[in-house]
C-alpha cells in the first residue's frame, strides 16, 4: 500500500511552522498568545501520536499481558480489558502497589506514553538519558 505524503506529522510540522512564523509574530493579544502555544502544543501531540501511538499501545498491551499472565491471542487480552483487570487486580491486593515488576511495567508504559504526550518532560528525558 502506497503511503500519502504528506503525512499526519508532517502536516502537523508544516502548520507548527507556519503557526510560529507567520501568526505568532503578528499576535499582540496575551490571552490569543497562549491559545496560540496551547495549540501548537496540541499540534505537537497529535503529530507524535501518528508516529509513536500504534507502538505505544502494542508496547502498553504486551506489557500488561505479560504482567498478567495472559496469552496475547486471548480475547481477555484486548487492550482495554487488560488495564481493567489490572486495575481489579491491584484493588483487590492481588498485585502489590509496591510489587517491583508491576512498577517497572508501569514505568515503561509511562516513559513511553510520556514520549507522546510531551517528550520535553524532565522525567522523561531522565529515563531516555538526555
Amino acid at each position: 500500500m502506497p503511503i500519502n505524503q504528506p503525512n499526519v506529522s508532517q502536516l502537523c510540522d508544516a502548520l507548527q511552522e507556519f503557526l510560529t512564523t507567520e501568526v505568532a509574530p503578528a499576535v499582540d493579544d496575551d490571552a490569543i498568545k497562549y491559545k496560540l502555544k496551547i495549540a501548537l502544543n496540541v499540534l505537537g501531540i497529535i503529530a507524535r501520536e501518528s508516529e509513536l501511538g500504534e507502538g505505544f499501545r502494542c508496547l502498553e498491551q504486551l506489557e500488561l499481558n505479560e504482567l498478567l499472565g495472559d496469552d496475547p491471542e486471548s480475547p481477555r487480552s484486548e487492550r482495554r480489558d487488560v488495564n481493567l483487570r489490572l486495575l481489579e487486580h491491584i484493588r483487590s491486593g492481588d498485585i502489590a502497589l509496591r510489587q517491583d515488576d508491576l512498577l517497572a511495567t508501569l514505568e515503561r508504559i509511562t516513559v513511553a506514553k510520556m514520549a507522546i504526550d510531551n517528550p520535553r518532560y524532565a522525567s522523561y528525558l531522565k529515563h531516555v538519558g538526555a
